[in-house]
């Protein structure tokens, strides 16, 4: 069969369209790069459980997000359970759409300079429904911080550039809401906080 110029040229439309498809469907099914721990476990980062272990794992959160304090119990049991195991992270992601995410995470950020990031930790996520323009002095002096250096911290660009480097990594990485969880370096796609335990058991084992 004689072929025409048309049909030649409509061949060949079709093999390139073919060819580009398989392209597309390989790098779309290519499984996603693994991150390095120094990526995601940096000097500054805030962090509990054992600084040994091999398996850990990094939290990008909003004080803020209603998803995020959700998490919290299940975060808090897997980092006791595994405590002698596991690395657990927390890095600033405080979302646009929440009023008083950026400041609650300077007010988590200059308790840690006072050595109480864990106790402010603790406070913000049990106060998130009552943040305010006060209320993180007002948490700042239940942990009987100093107020002055406090509220010096809390204000200061070193504070505002840290939360921003971690917002920074987080798009870099893929974070686009909260909590998004990193594993071993990998991004977990989690459907319940039960992926997120047998993951971590998985992980430690």
């Amino acid at each position: 069969m004689k072929l025409t110029g048309e049909t030649k040229l409509f061949l060949g439309i079709l093999g390139a369209t073919a060819i580009i498809i398989v392209i597309a469907a390989f790098m779309f099914t290519k499984p996603t790069p693994a991150l390095s721990r120094t990526d995601l476990v940096t000097p500054d980062a805030h962090a509990r459980g054992n600084t040994k272990a091999s398996a850990y794992l990094v939290e990008f959160a909003d004080f803020q997000c209603p998803a995020c304090l959700d998490a919290k119990p299940t975060v808090d049991a897997i980092v006791k359970q595994y405590q002698n195991k596991l690395l657990y992270v927390y890095r600033y992601y405080p979302l646009s759409q929440h009023q008083f995410a950026q400041q609650a995470a300077q007010a988590a950020e200059a308790a840690g300079k006072q050595g109480k990031f864990w106790e402010m930790y603790d406070l913000l996520f049990a106060n998130q429904n009552n943040f305010s323009d006060t209320e993180f002095d007002t948490l700042a002096k239940q942990l009987n911080l100093d107020m002055k250096k406090f509220d010096a911290d809390y204000a200061s660009s070193d504070t505002v550039n840290r939360i921003q480097e971690d917002v920074n990594a987080g798009n870099a990485f893929g974070v686009d809401a909260t909590p998004t969880f990193f594993l071993n370096g990998k991004k977990l796609d989690v459907g319940s906080f039960n992926d997120l335990t047998n993951a971590v058991k998985q992980a430690v084992q």
